[in-house]
């Protein structure tokens, strides 16, 4: 009976996402970084998840994707955030560079949420907004063409661009379940040919909507977390990403997650301490991509909890 009663959540957990879905803008994404630890990414991935956690978190990750073919993506991001103590606001900073090709986005953005208590403070609501700066470089110096004259290329130096951008998002969480939906950015800087180059512009059809949950319970002597994610861009088939993580000894994660675009991807996560964590992972593609990237995707992050108490660490466990 006591395994029965964890698995109550899971109805109030298909319920949220529902609302998440209904009560956030239909809009669709332009391009960003991709990263396979999300749910401990959350505060890159959703404005609202900053200062959700009652420490100052942050996280540190870097991404290596497709290693062996030239030009490939490669995206670094710092995330930190934290409470106002005595209030229900939080604040946070994402820094985010994204590499690809002849392209290289920065995003600086500030964020800030504010949390409802549901539930005799037991399960909380929180909405985010985030705005800061994009800058997208793109160095058209760099292509290399069979033909001296190829009108597309001839005369294209670098172009540059630094623009304003805005996000939002809502996240629905409790001790063992959570969901969220999000916009991340809103503005896109794009180059336009026969213009004079980038323009900043509200597209609707260039954004990312991300619609995420997950869960944690128990199992024997082990804690498994089920998590999945679906990714809408205008234009694009639905994306999606379903994932299990098992808890071992309570310091080592073990996962497999499945990417909808062919890919299998491997999670593992080590717990330092209550203070530091560790994560790595490594995609494989089961598409002809495997031809040419034959040392597929690797992921590393290091997380960082801490307080400015007298007493160091966490002040409560999280898995999310």
């Amino acid at each position: 009976m006591k395994r029965a009663k964890n698995y109550r959540p899971m109805k109030k957990l298909i319920f949220s996402l529902i609302v998440l879905l209904f009560t956030g803008i239909v809009a669709y994404a332009q391009d960003m970084g991709q990263f396979n630890h999300y749910i401990a990414n959350q505060g890159v991935l959703n404005p609202a998840y900053n200062g959700t956690r009652d420490v100052i978190s942050g996280l540190l990750i870097h991404r290596s994707q497709w290693v062996g073919i030239e030009g490939a993506p490669m995206n670094q991001a710092l995330n930190v955030h934290g409470p106002i103590e005595d209030t229900n606001l939080g604040v946070g900073l994402t820094l985010m560079n994204d590499n690809l090709g002849f392209t290289n986005t920065f995003d600086a953005m500030a964020s800030a949420s504010y949390k409802l208590p549901l539930d005799r403070r037991d399960k909380f609501i929180s909405f985010g907004l985030q705005m800061g700066i994009s800058s997208r470089v793109y160095d058209g110096t760099k292509a290399i063409t069979g033909d001296y004259n190829d009108p597309v290329w001839m005369g294209r130096t670098k172009e540059s661009l630094l623009g304003f951008n805005v996000g939002f998002g809502s996240y629905f969480y409790a001790k063992n379940y959570f969901a969220g939906f999000s916009i991340p950015k809103m503005f896109s800087n794009s180059f336009e040919e026969g213009s004079e180059g980038f323009k900043n512009k509200l597209d609707f059809k260039n954004m990312h909507m991300y619609l995420y949950g997950g869960y944690v319970f128990d199992w024997g002597d082990v804690k498994v977390k089920p998590t999945l994610l679906f990714r809408e861009v205008y234009g694009a088939p639905l994306q999606f990403d379903v994932s299990g993580n098992v808890l071992l000894a309570e310091t080592i994660w073990l996962g497999l997650s499945y990417r909808s675009v062919s890919e299998v991807v491997f999670l593992t996560e080590y717990i330092i301490n209550r203070q530091f964590t560790v994560r790595y992972s490594f995609d494989y593609s089961l598409s002809s991509l495997n031809q040419y990237s034959k040392y597929g995707s690797h992921e590393i992050s290091l997380q960082f909890d801490f307080t400015f108490n007298k007493r160091a660490g966490m002040r409560s466990i999280r898995y999310f």
